[in-house]
């Protein structure tokens, strides 16, 4: 996989001093978050960006080394949307027949066995039925600059999602520090398949990511029938599977000792290194879906190879993108990289 045009011009152009705009504190060198393009008058010297009321940052300047993640950019990647939590147990819509253009719909469980089901036709646990989300559908960390999981599309916005239209696509989400994501995972991946509709996701909010212990929402009749044997041979309450909070789930990881053991390892991943954040922003694009979560939601879209697959193993070592400023390289070097095969 090349790295991203976008990130290699950001490379070449930042390999030498720079005109730094925000934010506005005094090492934003170090945090520099929006560089001066080079046609920009600020950017022409540093007399010139201390006229415009900005910092210059010399290349030599070892505040300079620990730079901001270079965020992808691009026809392909859609910008300023953010991501939202939930876990309701019910049979996510995209595990009926006729969703999407699909070789088979994604895979739901039987209640009560945690068997997959080979019937689209059965009713949702939430419905009165006994289709329940599989618990393989919470996600989990594939290396330290990539996760995997499934999550809910919305129905509508600037951003082309559109509900059950998308069942069965792949996105590659990348952390933007726009909003809501720890510093520590701006930059880093999470690779989603969707498998449900959000109906009150709408307008800036592109994804509804299923994270055990992240809210039930409106639909929180269906954990306890899924689950009913509580901890101690007692009965799991509606309040165990999110804290009593149907909107954002448990405040911390203690709440997730509250759940089923086959949840425990989702609702861990939200507090980890991974995420730890609070309805972060993202930029997304569609990708070819990996096996991996293909191999779990047993569905693949009839159009997957026309999109770019993911080496996922190319994005240890912290990420595509939030390593690519790590440390600057000269503008020679730069060059160099974008002939790399990574």
């Amino acid at each position: 996989m090349r790295l991203p045009l976008a990130v290699l011009a950001a490379l070449a152009r930042t390999a030498a001093s720079y005109c730094c705009f925000y934010p506005e504190t005094t090492d934003r060198c170090v945090n520099c978050q929006s560089i001066a393009e080079d046609s920009n008058y600020c950017a022409a010297s540093e007399t010139k960006c201390n006229e415009c009321g900005h910092v210059w940052c010399a290349a030599n300047d070892d505040s300079t080394a620990a730079a901001t993640p270079v965020l992808p950019d691009g026809p392909e990647w859609q910008l300023g949307t953010y991501t939202t939590r939930y876990w309701d147990c019910c049979k996510p819509s995209c595990a009926w027949n006729s969703k999407g253009d699909v070789d088979r719909p994604v895979l739901a469980c039987e209640a009560e066995t945690g068997e997959i089901l080979t019937d689209a036709n059965v009713a949702s646990v939430c419905d009165g039925g006994t289709a329940a989300s599989c618990a393989s559908n919470q996600p989990w960390t594939y290396n330290d600059g990539v996760s995997l999981g499934f999550a809910a599309a919305s129905v509508g916005g600037n951003h082309g999602l559109n509900g059950d239209e998308n069942c069965g696509q792949c996105y590659e989400l990348v952390w933007s520090n726009e909003g809501g994501a720890h510093a520590d995972i701006v930059g880093k991946s999470h690779i989603i398949q969707v498998t449900n509709i959000g109906y009150d996701v709408t307008g800036d909010h592109s994804f509804d990511l299923q994270i055990p212990g992240g809210g039930q929402g409106i639909f929180d009749t269906g954990c306890v029938r899924q689950f009913p044997g509580g901890l101690f041979g007692g009965y799991y309450s509606t309040d165990d599977f999110d804290c009593g909070v149907r909107y954002g789930g448990c405040a911390d990881e203690t709440g997730c000792s509250r759940l089923p053991s086959e949840l425990r390892a989702g609702c861990e991943w939200r507090f980890g290194d991974s995420y730890g954040s609070d309805n972060p922003y993202v930029r997304f694009r569609r990708v070819r879906c990996p096996a991996e979560l293909v191999e779990i939601s047993g569905s693949t879209p009839r159009d997957d190879d026309e999109y770019e697959a993911v080496d996922l193993d190319a994005y240890a070592g912290g990420g595509l993108y939030s390593r690519a400023l790590g440390r600057r390289p000269g503008f020679a070097l730069a060059l160099f990289l974008g002939g790399l095969m990574i």
